[in-house]
Formats: structure tokens, C-alpha cells, sequence
């Protein structure tokens, strides 16, 4: 019998502590190896350099939030921004910027974000045809948007393009019309929804970003919503320094069986979010209508927008009331010209009075370093700890094992073992179970990273690569097994010093 046949045997004899100590290693192995994956793909992940737009300009506020709000489609929007802030970026021939695209958000269908936008994000002309991959912005470096069945909306109807995971997540599909939420409503809130319904006329291929969760209408039609009317109308006086009420005191009462509130408390597009309830003007329009069953209601809602924000073609276009001078958007991607150009852009609009620019992969590494790296690496620090312990229930079971089995060491020294080779089979043991432990503890490891790149995935819209396997994983199972093979080192000495005579007379 070899020694390693010897040594399977002997592990065989006592295989409950055994695999007990083999759970061990590999719990924390697998901890340690979640714990090295999301710490170098969660940088690659929240602190990314790869976006397609290398600027993003918003409203005056925090950095990160305008960062996780935009790319990333969670948190709540910081606020708006004339839409002349984008029109001054898209001008042709702007010395820092090659190409920008407008993001208008605040409202939601069954929890996903809409963003209204123009064709031109998807490489298409106003009337959503002519669709040009190349012109279109990019989501990554040298990856465009591209339609993977139907067409790009129109600029000017009520059509919208939505991300590839939306027809799994929803009952939406080519051909399908809905309606969108206000905000982001509640569980258990009765949501406000609007009256207006969008074709769905596209689906996007795959991105693998969050983008695949978006559902995309065009701008003008975004505005067309009666209660951003108002939103647009309020936010106009007040960046102009006017005062709101004065001016809901003067205005006309355009809407006379509209509720009081209507233009007191307008609903802004774009801070819908930053809510968390219905405006004021949903709740007291559903206050004034207990009485009417729910059709009721919704047949008051529609009443008290007759007077709409837009005028309807014959040829499904539509004709905004709104001047552009109201316009609002929530955020502008740019794709500058160079690093330098960006810098420089960056740097223009912030000493600016209208609006805030960021380069979205400085605020992500930053907000990674900040709040995400000091977790991971406690999280590593508790690793090391588990294998510690790991290392140290070798040693006992080793060592009780050795204890059990003098009489076995005597018989082995009687039949011509060396010292040796004992101190190597009680050494090669605790080798091979820090070796099976680990190799186990990788598995499961990138397992446990799976599973929390699917939260993520879910959460973000996107993942990390949670099979990659990294030269420090490596690095970590040599350790793992040399610090097994110390463990074993005490009661393999003790058994290395067994006298031969005196066990064997004690059997």
C-alpha cells in the first residue's frame, strides 16, 4: 500500500471529523474567494472607465447621485435642466463636444425607469428611420444601440424602443401600447397613471447593462404629459427668478373643473422621484372622486386634462403647445472630443450657473474607493480569519487522530516505516484536505459571486463576470494549503517522536 493509499484509508477511519474539517476549509475558502471576485469586479463594475460618454451634465447637487441616476437607473433624479443647456452642447461644430444626447426621467411602468430621449441615441433621424450604428452614442467603447427587432421610435409620436429584458420582465412587446406611471409609486400605493399610451415599435438587443431594463419614449411626447406641463411651466419661472405662486395668482383658469391644487402643486418632470408619494395632485384628485368607483375616477383624471399640452396630426405626430424656452431635461450625455475637451467642458459648465458636468468614471472609482472597498476589505480580513480557524481545526482533528492512532504509528515503525515517512503521511493529510477544502471552496466561492452578480443584475441591470478566475484566487489556495500542512506539522512530530516498544506493548 502506498502512502497515499495510506493516507485516504486512515481519513476513511474517521471520516466524520474529517469532513467536518473539510466544511470548514471550505467555508472559508468560498467566503474569501466571493469576497476577492467582487472586490476586483466590483471595481470593474462600479468603478468603470468604460462608458461610451466620458461627460455627463445634470442639475447642481451630488455627483454620484446624478451618475446613479442616469447610467445606472436607480436612486432619485437631482433635478432638471433647461433643455438650451443641451441645445448649446448638440450645436454643430461645438469645439469640445463630437456628439450629445438629452435624458428626461420620472415616471415608470411596473417599475421600469422611462427615459425620454431623441432617435438621434439610437443613430436615427427624427422620423426614426435611416438608423446608422456609427452615429449612433455609444453604451461601451466602440458598442452602439442597435435594434434587434422593429425600428427606432419617431421623434414626434407616441412609439417607444424598450430594453431586451423588459418583454421577459412585463407583458410588453412589438405592437403593444401602455400607459406610464407617475414616479415611482409605493407597495400597497395606489399608483397615479397617466392618460397618454405609447407603442412599443422596437426592442434592443442585449447590452448587458442596465440600459436592457429602460424603456425609451421620445422626448416631445414626454412633455406632452398634462401634469409635466405644469412641472415644465414652474421650473421655467423659477429658474428665471419669478415667484411661482404670484404667478398661479394671475394665470388664467384655464382648467376650471381641474382640482384647486392643480397649479399650486405641479408635478415636475423629473423630481417625481424624489417624492416617494404621489403629488399632491394625485392624491386630491382621488380624494375628490371617493365617492366614484375606480373607472370613475380615472374618467375625472382624464376630464381634468382636456385641455392637453398638445395638438394631435392625422398622421400620429404630435404638435407641442409647450415653447421650447420651458423645456427641461434631467441630465445631457456628452462624448467629447478628447480628454482635454472634457476636462475643459467639465470645468466650463461647473463655474456655470445653469448646470453641473461630471466625468461619470471618476465619480464611480470614487464612489467605489469611498464607500465599497473599505467593506471588501474587512470582508477579506474576515476571510483570512475563517481559514485561520479553518487551519486550526486541522490541527486539532490531526492531532486527536494521532493520539487515537499511536498504536497504528508503532505497528508501521515495527514494519519497517521511517520517521519520515510518518512525519509524510500525517503532513500529506492535512495537505490534502487543505487542498480538496479549497478547490471545493473556489467552486462554491464563485458560486456565492453568481449569485450576488444576479442581485446586482437585477438591482443595476447589470452584473460582473463572476466566472473569472484571478491569479490572486490561486495565490490563496497555495496559502490555504501550505497553512493546512503547518497545521499538521504539530501532530505529525508528536507522531515522528512515537516510541515503538512502549505503544506497542500498550496495545
Amino acid at each position: 500500500m502506498n502512502t497515499l493509499q495510506l493516507v485516504l484509508k486512515q481519513m476513511r477511519q474517521r471520516s466524520l471529523s474529517t469532513w467536518l474539517t473539510l466544511l470548514s476549509v471550505t467555508l472559508g475558502v468560498a467566503l474569501a474567494t466571493a469576497v476577492l471576485i467582487f472586490s476586483k469586479q466590483g471595481a470593474s463594475l462600479f468603478g468603470q472607465k468604460e462608458y461610451g460618454f466620458d461627460v455627463l451634465v445634470g442639475a447642481k447637487g451630488s455627483p454620484t447621485q446624478l451618475v446613479l441616476n442616469t447610467v445606472y437607473h436607480i436612486d432619485r433624479s437631482p433635478g432638471n435642466i433647461a433643455y438650451k443647456v443641451y441645445e448649446d452642447l448638440a450645436r454643430p461644430r461645438h469645439p469640445f463636444v463630437r456628439s450629445a444626447v438629452p435624458y428626461a426621467v420620472g415616471d415608470t411602468y411596473e417599475g421600469h425607469r422611462i427615459v425620454a430621449t431623441l432617435p438621434k441615441l439610437f443613430g436615427a433621424d427624427e422620423t426614426g428611420q435611416n438608423v446608422n450604428p456609427e452615429q449612433a452614442m455609444e453604451y461601451r467603447p466602440g458598442r452602439h444601440y442597435e435594434i434587434a427587432d422593429g425600428r427606432v421610435f419617431h421623434g414626434q409620436k407616441f412609439e417607444a424602443v424598450i430594453g431586451s429584458e423588459v418583454p421577459r420582465r412585463t407583458v410588453l412587446k412589438l405592437g403593444e401600447r401602455f400607459q406610464v406611471t407617475h414616479g415611482m409609486p409605493a407597495e400597497g400605493q395606489t399608483p397615479d397613471i397617466h392618460d397618454e399610451k405609447w407603442e412599443v415599435v422596437g426592442v434592443l438587443k442585449p447590452t448587458g447593462t442596465a440600459i436592457d431594463r429602460v424603456i425609451f419614449i421620445a422626448l416631445p411626447t414626454y412633455y406632452a404629459i398634462g401634469e409635466h406641463e405644469e412641472g415644465l411651466e414652474a421650473q421655467a419661472i423659477l429658474r428665471a427668478g419669478g415667484d411661482i405662486d404670484a404667478r398661479a395668482a394671475t394665470k388664467p383658469n384655464a382648467h376650471d373643473d381641474h382640482d384647486d391644487h392643480a397649479t399650486t402643486q405641479p408635478a415636475t418632470p423629473g423630481a417625481h422621484e424624489e417624492h416617494g408619494e404621489h403629488s399632491a395632485t394625485a392624491e386630491a384628485g382621488h380624494d375628490a372622486h371617493d365617492e366614484h368607483d375606480e373607472h370613475d375616477a380615472h374618467a375625472g383624471h382624464h376630464h381634468a386634462h382636456e385641455a392637453k399640452a398638445y395638438n394631435l396630426l392625422d398622421d400620429g405626430t404630435i404638435e407641442l403647445k409647450i415653447p421650447k424656452d420651458e423645456w427641461a431635461v434631467s441630465a445631457v450625455l456628452v462624448r467629447s472630443r478628447s480628454g482635454f475637451a472634457a476636462s475643459r467642458l467639465i470645468y466650463d459648465i461647473n463655474n456655470g450657473r445653469d448646470a453641473a458636468a461630471v466625468n461619470p468614471a471618476s465619480v464611480m472609482r470614487e464612489f467605489f474607493s469611498i464607500f465599497l472597498a473599505p467593506s471588501a476589505a474587512v470582508l477579506t480580513a474576515v476571510a483570512w480569519l475563517v481559514i485561520v480557524v479553518a487551519a486550526v481545526g486541522i490541527l486539532v482533528s490531526i492531532y486527536n487522530s494521532v493520539s487515537a492512532r499511536l498504536r497504528e504509528i508503532a505497528i508501521l515503525r515495527a514494519l519497517g516505516a521511517t520517521r519520515a515517512k510518518i512525519l509524510t503521511i500525517i503532513c500529506l493529510e492535512a495537505a490534502l484536505i487543505g487542498l480538496v477544502g479549497g478547490l471545493l471552496g473556489i467552486v462554491a466561492g464563485h458560486a456565492l459571486a453568481g449569485a450576488g452578480s444576479a442581485y446586482l443584475a437585477r438591482l443595476l441591470g447589470e452584473g460582473f463576470n463572476w466566472l473569472a478566475v484571478g491569479r490572486e484566487q490561486w495565490i490563496y489556495l497555495v496559502v490555504v494549503v501550505a497553512l493546512s500542512v503547518l497545521a499538521g506539522l504539530v501532530p505529525a512530530l508528536k507522531a515522528y517522536r512515537t516510541p515503538v516498544a512502549t505503544n506497542l506493548v500498550a496495545g
